[in-house]
């Protein structure tokens, strides 16, 4: 967390208060001088610091960018893209074939009936 927070100017230290047991989920202060950033903005600066591998400022902790929280802040996840649904596509299928065999239907039995 400190290697993330170093380039603000008014960065102190961070004091780890606790973990949870179970799980790598720490409270702690972040401790600046005055002028601190607000909370969404240090929250800014750890969501930055997390690289494509969800390594957290190059270290071996990988962190989930959204289980971080800054005060009350927190990163939303986004919205998952609506998407056609499965049943759509099986009923457009199933109509395609309707339409497709109707006409082959008909002729067939128009062969037929012209046959006897």
């Amino acid at each position: 967390v400190a290697r993330a927070l170093r380039d603000h100017g008014s960065f102190l230290q961070v004091v780890i208060r606790g973990f949870l047991p179970g799980s790598l989920i720490c409270h702690g202060d972040v401790v600046f001088q005055h002028p601190a950033p607000t909370s969404l903005e240090v929250l800014e600066a750890l969501v930055l610091s997390v690289g494509p591998n969800k390594a957290l400022a190059g270290s071996d902790f990988q962190v989930d960018p959204y289980s971080l929280a800054v005060g009350e802040d927190t990163l939303e996840p986004p919205l998952p893209e609506p998407g056609f649904p499965q049943y759509g596509v099986a009923i457009m299928v199933a109509c395609g074939l309707c339409i497709i065999t109707a006409p082959v239907v008909l002729l067939v039995v128009r062969a037929l009936s012209v046959c006897w």
